[in-house]
């Protein structure tokens, strides 16, 4: 069992590692780590750096300040905020398409479909009913509750088991409303940005051997210009990266355009701005750099496409 350090004694730990406070001093790392952070969730960061392997500095960091750990801890605090909101308006999209689709079949009256999926769940109904402690869901489901219609039991279920419905409609009318496995990877991803867990913490960790990168989603990379064949294999081996294309992938395919050229733009300025203020912090990590590149290119491609569509449809 580790024992609990002092800030102080964090700070010299860190120093025993390698990493420098040329860039911040002491004193400011103490201010940070005491009131807009902690160490565990800014040490994170550190595995995106390589060590030494030999010589009197043997495993200790190589280039790393403190700087930037605080730099890497609060881009990815910025993103985990515009992951939100991708994934609040793919949810919403979802809703909307398959509160629609219910509507529009004439083999369902809006009420059949939900009681269906619960008497196959039961544990989903637990947690609706779970849910009447909240105020925001309590009048809907006092109101409704055995008998839901679709409308209102899309606004009182969780994302994963709206993506369960959308699986049971599929099953039951051979309609596709999204892709499963894709949809499991953009819930991990909103899980963990709802949860506040680091992602940009080990831009190096590979992909599970078990997960391939879908067909559709390649597909959509080769027609996107400025991306060689080389550095779409490469980048898309890493988890992270994987991740977040398959989320633009998503987000791509469900939203209506003016949604989305809003949504582009706010990750266009993100990414020329915000993250490359302190640049230089990072100018001789490789992996940094080129993930950074990578993912510039691709929302540089959405951009500029979702500005295209938009001019074409107000011509």
């Amino acid at each position: 069992m580790k024992r609990m350090l002092s800030i102080d004694e964090q700070i010299q730990h860190m120093k025993t590692k390698g990493i420098t406070f040329n860039e911040i001093t002491e004193d400011e790392a103490r201010t940070f780590l005491a009131k807009h952070s902690y160490y565990m969730k800014v040490a994170a960061y550190r595995e995106n750096y390589s060590k030494c392997q030999e010589g009197r500095r043997q495993g200790q960091y190589i280039g790393l300040d403190f700087a930037h750990l605080k730099e890497l801890s609060t881009i990815d605090m910025h993103l985990r905020y515009l992951i939100m909101k991708m994934c609040l308006d793919i949810e919403h999209a979802i809703k909307v398409r398959l509160v629609h689709l219910v509507t529009e079949n004439p083999g369902e009256d809006g009420y059949q479909l939900v009681k269906d999926f619960l008497c196959a769940n039961e544990k989903v109904r637990k947690q609706v009913e779970s849910h009447k402690s909240s105020y925001y869901c309590h009048d809907l489901i006092e109101k409704y509750e055995p008998d839901f219609p679709i409308w209102v039991f899309v606004e009182v279920i969780s994302f994963g088991t709206l993506l369960h419905l959308c699986h049971f409609y599929r099953n039951r009318y051979g309609v596709k409303i999204v892709d499963h496995k894709l949809m499991n990877t953009v819930r991990d991803l909103r899980n963990a940005a709802a949860h506040s867990n680091c992602l940009i913490n080990n831009l190096s960790r590979k992909l599970d051997a078990t997960k391939q990168v879908a067909y559709e989603v390649v597909q959509w990379l080769k027609n996107m210009g400025g991306i060689s064949k080389s550095s779409r294999n490469n980048n898309m081996r890493s988890a992270f990266t994987h991740d977040i294309v398959v989320l633009l992938y998503v987000y791509d395919s469900l939203m209506n355009p003016v949604p989305r050229q809003k949504r582009y733009e706010e990750l266009s300025d993100f990414l020329h701005g915000r993250v490359v203020r302190h640049k230089e912090y990072f100018a001789a990590n490789t992996k940094i750099c080129g993930t950074y590149e990578f993912l510039q290119k691709i929302v540089d491609n959405l951009t500029n496409n979702a500005y295209n569509i938009s001019t074409i449809e107000k011509q």
